[in-house]
């Protein structure tokens, strides 16, 4: 799978040119409405839907591919936990004390997907707004400019830490590093001299930071700040903004 070294993806669409604000707005609302459904085929469509908003974005496809290899095992091992531990009505296949019901596997389904549905959800967000409009957008909502920064940064070095760990590791396999015959306990041992080149790097990199935001007067008192590029709203953004409260508040209600 290829190494992916930023979470935005730079696209000419509809969705990139949305007011990072109103997309805020609809990762909310659509987080609290896969909170509070409990239809399976509702959660069905309403992944198909956020697939479909991934598609009209133009989100290359190894982004689809890296959020699927990510959260599919967890979503499958949630969906087991639940068939397993929370039976609910007549079981339709019952093994010692294992008893499997037609509700536990829509419930369980129903939890799988949620999960699925609310990543696919933020990750709209995130590839679609570049860290300075993310930053901008929630100073414009009144969280402080340090929080702000604080959330960018750990969205940006995420995959930097990921393509780092890549390069490392491949680096000491070309030195005769062989981890894959190794299981547990020996296989955390043999990849110790990874952890300490990633343990090294980041203390690198994060000192390269540090200077950076010195040398730019970050956290200066008595400064005042500027940006080269301010958004603001259009009037797109409030139509999506009011079809998006009308939608979630019927849903809602109904």
């Amino acid at each position: 799978m290829p190494i992916i070294t930023d979470l935005y993806s730079h696209r000419q669409s509809w969705v990139h040119q949305v007011d990072p604000r109103v997309k805020l707005l609809f990762v909310a609302c659509s987080l609290l409405l896969l909170l509070v459904v409990k239809n399976v085929f509702i959660m069905m469509t309403a992944l198909v839907l956020v697939h479909l908003l991934h598609w009209s974005a133009h989100i290359p496809r190894e982004r689809f591919v890296f959020v699927w290899k990510t959260l599919f095992p967890v979503s499958l091992m949630m969906f087991s936990l639940w068939v397993v531990f929370y039976p609910t009505g007549d079981p339709i296949v019952q093994l010692w004390v294992v008893k499997i019901t037609a509700l536990g596997v829509a419930q369980g389904l129903v939890l799988a997907l949620r999960i699925l549905t609310m990543a696919f959800v933020v990750f709209a967000w995130l590839y679609t707004t570049d860290h300075p409009s993310l930053v901008r957008s929630l100073v414009k909502l009144k969280m402080p400019l340090e929080w702000g920064l604080v959330l960018s940064l750990a969205l940006r070095y995420i995959p930097t830490f990921q393509s780092m760990y890549a390069l490392i590791a491949e680096a000491q396999q070309a030195r005769g590093l062989n981890i894959s015959q190794e299981k547990g306990y020996r296989r955390v041992r043999v990849m110790m001299p990874i952890f300490v080149a990633m343990i090294i790097s980041s203390l690198r990199a994060s000192d390269q930071l540090a200077k950076a935001l010195e040398s730019r007067a970050f956290g200066a008192s008595g400064v005042q700040r500027t940006t080269l590029c301010e958004i603001e709203f259009h009037p797109r953004d409030y139509v999506f903004s009011a079809v998006i409260l009308v939608a979630a508040i019927g849903l809602l209600f109904l």
